[in-house]
């Protein structure tokens, strides 16, 4: 039986007496309790957020994307389809061909790029069709030259769905042109718009979506393409990048999600280590208490100090009644932190009684809350080793105070 341990748990919950000492207890786990209680919420939402961002980018972004170091575009024939879905069974690859263009449709002008998509297997929908609100896919005819484009930039030029009278006109620098020649300066294609979807923002505001064949015809790229992307069912991603990489070699750069928005990861996970760290510091203070209510009950325990060093408890013996006072205080309100924190976010997950805005002006309607068991091992380790650095201090003061004058 530890008895250091069994005596300050008698001193925590035995009432004291003197009324401040127990005002004072309760505050510290009170501010320990509430400290906890934001560390989890904000960092909950924040991962919410995050998960929202990461799965909008999911739906634009492949798995795996393969490029050509050395080149803008590389041939269809350096691969071949039946031999990649060897290396793993992939949902889909597709063939992309992507290039920046000027679009104009009536007198409405805007900088975009046109990307045009040929799926293996092509039986398949596209991802990108299941986010088209109106209108149809542009793969519902093949003898025209159909595409969708995003929300925002439909917006942008005022383009409407289903006409087939006004084509939205697509202009590239001809490269073979010549300076002083007749030939004219811009190559210009015309697609009518067959849908509009919305799926991410920036992605909504710049791209028109079309078919490869359209887009190669058009650039006078045939057999060309500028990537090519894979949807895998295989979760063991790094395994098969490395497929990938090996089967096209140095020439080619092949990255998974996290390299193709490297930056936007990093940023997510930089602002979240900064939260953490202002909450914990916010934390840090709030326990601060633990000090004064530690102090408090070594004043009023004096007598108690006297008859243990009287009957023969070491030093150190006295001090672990202490500083077991001081990480009880530290448990018990980091543990009503924790679980109240994970309560609400669960409420929010499960009903989403906090809103953020009006209906339908946001993505989602309710706060984002996801509760990551990592995150919770983590704040609770950080609010124990506050409370053990915290309480230390009136320990160490108990040595000078009172153990030495005994």
């Amino acid at each position: 039986m530890n008895v250091a341990l069994y005596i300050a748990r008698r001193y925590l919950f035995s009432s004291k007496s003197k009324n401040a000492v127990n005002v004072i207890t309760a505050i510290s786990v009170l501010g320990v309790a509430v400290g906890t209680l934001a560390l989890v919420v904000v960092l909950s939402v924040f991962n919410g957020f995050e998960s929202l961002i990461k799965s909008m980018y999911d739906e634009v972004n492949p798995d795996i994307v393969v490029r050509s170091v050395k080149s803008k575009s590389f041939a269809s024939s350096l691969y071949d389809l039946e031999h990649l879905s060897n290396i793993a069974p992939w949902e889909s690859i597709h063939e992309v061909y992507e290039e920046k263009v000027l679009l104009r449709f009536e007198d409405q002008e805007q900088i975009a790029k046109l990307k045009g998509v040929k799926q293996w297997p092509s039986s398949d929908s596209l991802r990108i069709e299941k986010h088209i609100f109106k209108g149809q896919s542009f793969r519902s005819n093949e003898h025209q030259n159909l595409a969708i484009v995003g929300q925002a930039l439909a917006h942008t030029l005022s383009i409407p769905v289903g006409q087939y009278y006004m084509p939205l006109r697509v202009f590239v620098p001809n490269v073979s042109a010549k300076l002083g020649s007749l030939e004219r300066p811009f190559t210009e294609g015309a697609w009518f718009v067959s849908g509009i979807y919305n799926v991410q923002a920036s992605h909504d505001a710049s791209y028109v979506v079309c078919s490869l064949g359209s887009v190669q015809k058009f650039l006078s790229k045939e057999q060309q393409v500028t990537s090519l992307d894979f949807h895998a069912d295989d979760e063991d991603v790094e395994a098969l990048q490395e497929g990938l990489q090996a089967y096209f070699g140095s020439d080619f750069e092949v990255k998974n999600r996290f390299q193709q928005q490297e930056f936007l990861y990093k940023v997510l996970q930089t602002e979240k280590w900064a939260i953490f760290f202002i909450l914990a510091f916010i934390l840090l203070i709030s326990t601060f208490t633990i000090v004064a209510s530690v102090i408090m009950v070594v004043l009023e325990k004096r007598k108690d100090i006297s008859s243990l060093w009287a009957m023969g408890a070491s030093e150190q013996t006295i001090q672990k009644v202490f500083f077991y006072e001081g990480l009880l205080i530290t448990f018990f309100g980091g543990g009503i932190g924790l679980c109240l924190g994970v309560v609400l976010c669960l409420l929010q997950q499960t009903f989403g009684f906090i809103k953020i805005g009006a209906q339908g002006s946001f993505v989602v309607n309710n706060y984002p809350v996801e509760v990551q068991s990592t995150d919770m091992l983590l704040i609770m380790l950080t609010v124990l080793l506050l409370g053990v650095v915290i309480t230390w201090i009136p320990v160490r003061l108990l040595k000078r105070k009172f153990i030495e004058s005994s």
